[in-house]
């Protein structure tokens, strides 16, 4: 690889594997058919005008059209903007001008939900899933790979790695969403970065060339969390599932014969509930990275009734990877002690630094106990938002990302993410990290998906109110104050255990039809708690 560009990723799946399959719906491509369509593509759009700095807006399922985007886009040297397709309109649009869009391509599954931002781009490529275009005289992405050469454009060669690739947007659950720049060496090492921690380390969801790949994070979400380059780089079989549902995707895994996903704790639970409703029993194999939010105790231990083996994943938009889960030095794989620590337990990258420090930025002593923030430093974290100076400060800090996460470093290095700050429960001046009561929470057969949030209190000055959704539906009055006391005899007994400090019970319990998700697939804590206010305002 002369230097660190995305483009020249497909040097090395077109070397390890030529033959090996792109699969989308009923499309199958092989790494040198994919090749001959990027040049094909990446020549139609030169002679559109697209060039070096271009900003390119693709709002798109994982689909081979996406994929093929992805390096198009890099050997011309422009700038891929990944779509948050979940985004309400009034976000979506603030993205769209703040990265300063020039093309939009959009999937026509999108049309409807696109109408109000259509009229503001002239240049307009449909992504399609046959030959005609939703709108007569409106390129589609196969017209455009059509009529190109199959010719390596002479800007490859210019693309350096220091040059812009790609721009992307956090979640904005706190406000409007923050954008962050990414070069190609950035999202290189990152991607390249989970790969190597992957293939090297006892971790469950190890990766290698010969694993076949589904990636359920969409490409929007930091590239399907490195997904779109790490797997081309393999040249390893990729199965793109485009909007498939739970039961579609079980499918997919039993006939490409799926070995690795990546997917959100919401989208595994989901996944299992259709493997429970199809009747299939074991996914021996079957290997899942999982994170962006705390993998509950009962749900890992579903997945390993099933056979699937999982690790954790921390990090975010705004600073890539940071950490994988693995199974410490001296502990047996396949030992409950092990799998505990696939959930609970993660080892920072190769050249990533993580610690922990106060409100102040003391450092936190790694102790196994002491909770602190987690301070992030890695070779592509970027020095703050996409112009934004203002909300850069504070949280890029002298080569440092203050996460706003809560975590507990262990003497052996590795780190368990408690909590968001802003999630946690501080009572009597003391956390209670909510992911930590939830996971346990978790762990009852009753309990289908739980939360927990504060409430404030005259007296502690704010107290933990969990809020379930039960396993099986909503039921009546009877049976949610029966379900209650079987939730605290639980906890009781938690606590003599010694897992719970006995102050950290939560103070109330709200049963739920439905948790709120976020864009991301998380629970949105931020809508949960404006909707437990309404109700209350109500009543």
């Amino acid at each position: 690889m002369r230097e660190l560009v995305v483009h020249e990723v497909l040097q090395n799946g077109l070397h390890h594997g030529p033959r090996a399959e792109i699969v989308y719906g009923g499309r199958r491509l092989t790494y040198e058919e994919l090749y001959g369509r990027v040049l094909r593509l990446a020549q139609s759009l030169k002679k559109q005008g697209v060039d070096r700095g271009t900003v390119l807006g693709v709002m798109d399922v994982n689909s081979h059209r996406y994929l093929e985007l992805h390096y198009a886009s890099s050997m011309l040297g422009a700038v891929l903007h990944t779509v948050n397709f979940r985004l309400p309109p009034g976000d979506l649009l603030y993205c769209l001008r703040h990265a300063g869009v020039e093309w939009m391509f959009v999937w026509e599954g999108f049309r409807e939900s696109v109408s109000r931002v259509r009229p503001l781009f002239r240049n307009w490529v449909w992504l399609t899933e046959g030959d005609g275009s939703p709108e007569p005289g409106t390129p589609t992405h196969e017209e455009l790979v059509s009529e190109g050469r199959a010719e390596v454009p002479e800007e490859a060669a210019r693309v350096r790695e220091t040059d812009p690739y790609s721009i992307f947007y956090t979640t904005g659950t706190t406000g409007r969403p923050k954008g962050v720049l990414y070069r190609h060496r950035d999202m290189l090492l990152a991607s390249l970065g989970i790969l190597h921690h992957l293939a090297l380390h006892p971790t469950g969801a190890a990766a290698g060339s010969r694993d076949v790949y589904m990636p359920c994070i969409p490409f929007f979400h930091i590239h399907g969390w490195g997904t779109a380059l790490f797997v081309p780089y393999l040249g390893a079989k990729l199965v793109l599932p485009g909007r498939a549902t739970p039961a579609e995707q079980l499918r997919l895994i039993l006939e490409e014969g799926v070995t690795w996903s990546n997917m959100v704790p919401t989208q595994l639970q989901l996944l299992l509930d259709a493997a429970d409703q199809a009747g299939v029993g074991e996914l021996k194999g079957y290997k899942v990275l999982t994170g962006g939010s705390p993998v509950p105790s009962g749900l890992a231990r579903r997945a390993r009734e099933r056979g699937i083996a999982y690790s954790v994943i921390y990090g975010g938009s705004d600073q890539l990877a940071a950490a994988i889960s693995v199974v410490p030095r001296g502990v047996a794989p396949g030992s409950d002690e092990a799998w505990e620590a696939l959930r609970t337990k993660m080892l920072p990258l190769a050249m990533v630094e993580v610690r922990l420090a106060d409100e102040e930025g003391n450092p936190v002593p790694a102790d196994g106990k002491s909770i602190g923030e987690v301070w992030v430093r890695s070779p592509w974290l970027p020095d703050g938002y996409y112009q934004d100076p203002e909300g850069s400060r504070g949280v890029y800090l002298d080569g440092w990302f203050r996460s706003g996460d809560l975590g507990v470093m262990h003497p052996d290095g590795t780190l368990y993410v408690v909590d968001r700050r802003k999630d946690a429960v501080k009572s009597g001046g003391e956390w209670i990290p909510t992911g930590v009561l939830e996971a346990v929470l978790s762990e009852h057969p009753a309990v289908a998906a739980v939360a927990v949030i504060a409430r404030p209190d005259e007296r502690w000055g704010e107290r933990p109110l969990a809020v379930v959704q039960p396993r099986g539906g909503l039921a009546g009055d009877e049976a949610r104050a029966r379900l209650e006391a079987s939730l605290r005899a639980y906890l009781a007994a938690v606590v003599e255990e010694g897992r719970l400090a006995r102050f950290w019970i939560p103070d109330g319990f709200v049963f739920v039809a439905e948790l709120p998700l976020t864009s991301a697939g998380k629970i949105n804590k931020v809508a949960l708690r404006q909707e437990l206010a309404a109700r209350e305002v109500g009543t």
